[in-house]
């Protein structure tokens, strides 16, 4: 099993329709399978071999997917970080083990910063793939069904960096579940923020649009383009993170553009409060629009359809149960346990039964989509337990399943304040939050450019008592998705005004 197979069964029966498209270069199936088998031929000859790792530091775009499946057909293990912290993550990560680098010349010379990655010999630049253009047939290696298809490094903001490492077998079970529950259709074309889920595009044969996007700082992106983009390329569904949507939406409500085109979207990666629905729903009136709950080590676990929301829902999320996820999809079992543990071990289902939360607590998950362990086992101790022979992943998300089966989030174990959040942004205008509690007080966070009053907020969250509201100019973002509130950032600012 090598991923790399389904291109040639594409390159067959679709070789003339349009795979992606990246501003304005178009490739086919067929011109994607000649780049991969050039490519491939190339990086063979400058010495990566079957069983390496290669570290590929290159944004989203067209001369990503030519090298991941490049890599995949060698036989070789793409190691792979988010462009957002490429340079803190190089620092952090030892990279003891890799044996070439193929990257955009930025990231390469990043690279000098690593000890482990200065002196080695294979470093190959991604602008050599434009050069080939050559008939070359795709001999691609066959790899046992446990390989690493994929090794995605953390940032390491927060102890040793984890090292999260998925199968050929993991992914391609991943990407049947998406297709799935994703609604496909042979003549999508999609516009994408997310690499992950751009391989399960190419792996069913749709067209993708890369996002004109700044990927390494997402919120930074150019939102006429983006906007440009979708009407030019006659885009008809949306995947991309809450952030990246956001930029769309405000750009459209004001120059009071509708994008009628669009029939479907998706977005997930970060809390999606009714609000920001409701003027998706504005920019596109004419869309299905669902969010999708999942990670790096477990996608997807749950997926709202919008139109599902019962009356009921509306009224729960202001009265403060969190953000409604949806039915839980794809994981064999999702529970809630209580909180408190550092480490869980292995336990019996006697012993995990008496673990269970009767309202919120963390959410739990086991099945073919949920990654098993991390390399080494750094982190294994503290992110996994087992139940007899079943491993389960503690994803530190706080939530609740409700008499429905529906999925509820609360946010992060640290920060579990979703449920204030979704209430305010269901009852008033308001901008970005942020809450989180020191001294014992709850600090509620706001922009300054906010018009929501003090006595307005504390109203509308009657079921919480708020002990002060701060205002910043602006609150920071992970850059990944450019919707995580960023706390360390955050506190630091606060210190500093």
């Amino acid at each position: 099993m090598n991923l790399a197979n389904q291109l040639v069964i594409n390159y067959n029966n679709r070789p003339n329709k349009i795979c992606l498209i990246q501003n304005n270069k178009k490739i086919t199936y067929e011109d994607l399978y000649k780049k991969v088998s050039n490519f491939k031929k190339y990086i063979e000859q400058k010495g990566i071999k079957k069983g390496d790792k290669v570290l590929v530091l290159t944004p989203m775009s067209i001369d990503l997917y030519v090298t991941l499946l490049s890599v995949w057909a060698l036989g070789a293990t793409v190691c792979f970080m988010d462009a957002g912290f490429i340079k803190n993550g190089m620092r952090k990560n030892e990279f003891d083990d890799i044996n070439a680098v193929i990257g955009i010349s930025k990231y390469i010379l990043y690279s000098n910063i690593n000890k482990n990655l200065r002196g080695l010999k294979i470093k190959i630049n991604t602008n050599i793939i434009e050069k080939f253009n050559e008939d070359n047939k795709l001999e691609i290696q066959e790899v046992d069904k446990d390989f690493p298809a994929i090794m995605t490094y953390t940032s390491g903001t927060t102890g040793k960096p984890k090292i999260a490492a998925r199968s050929h077998d993991f992914l391609q079970c991943q990407a049947n579940i998406l297709q799935k529950h994703l609604k496909y259709e042979s003549e999508d074309i999609e516009l994408s923020s997310i690499p992950i889920f751009t391989l399960s595009n190419i792996d069913i044969g749709i067209t993708t649009v890369i996002a004109n996007a700044n990927f390494s700082n997402l919120g930074s992106s150019n939102s006429r383009k983006l906007v440009t983009q979708i009407i030019d390329n006659k885009i008809n569904r949306l995947m991309a993170a809450p952030g990246v949507l956001n930029l769309i939406i405000i750009f459209c409500l004001k120059y009071d553009i509708t994008l009628n085109n669009i029939k479907k979207v998706f977005t997930g990666g970060g809390a999606i409060f009714l609000d920001f629905i409701e003027n998706l729903k504005k920019v596109c009136p004419n869309a299905k629009i669902y969010t999708l709950y999942g990670s790096t080590e477990a996608e997807p676990i749950a997926e709202l359809d919008i139109d599902e929301m019962t009356f009921k829902d509306y009224e729960d999320t202001k009265n403060g149960k969190g953000i409604l996820a949806g039915n839980i999809i794809g994981v064999d079992d999702c529970r809630i346990i209580k909180t408190g543990k550092d480490e869980i071990g292995s336990i019996t289902e006697k012993e995990f039964k008496n673990m269970q939360a009767d309202d919120v607590g963390e959410i739990v998950v086991t099945g073919g989509n949920v990654l098993k362990g991390y390399v080494n086992g750094i982190g294994d101790k503290e992110n996994k337990f087992k139940v007899n022979d079943r491993i389960y992943h503690r994803t530190g998300d706080l939530g609740l399943i409700d008499e429905n089966n529906k999925l509820w989030l609360r946010g992060r174990i640290k920060e579990p304040y979703f449920n204030i959040e979704a209430c305010l942004h269901s009852k008033l205008k308001i901008g970005k939050t942020a809450i989180f509690k020191t001294n014992d007080k709850l600090i509620l966070v706001l922009e300054k450019s906010d018009l929501s009053t003090e006595e307005e907020i504390k109203n509308a969250v009657s079921f919480e008592k708020i002990d002060e509201i701060k205002y910043v100019k602006k609150i920071p973002v992970d850059k990944r998705h450019s919707t995580k509130v960023d706390y360390k950032e955050l506190k630091r600012i606060l210190e500093m005004e």
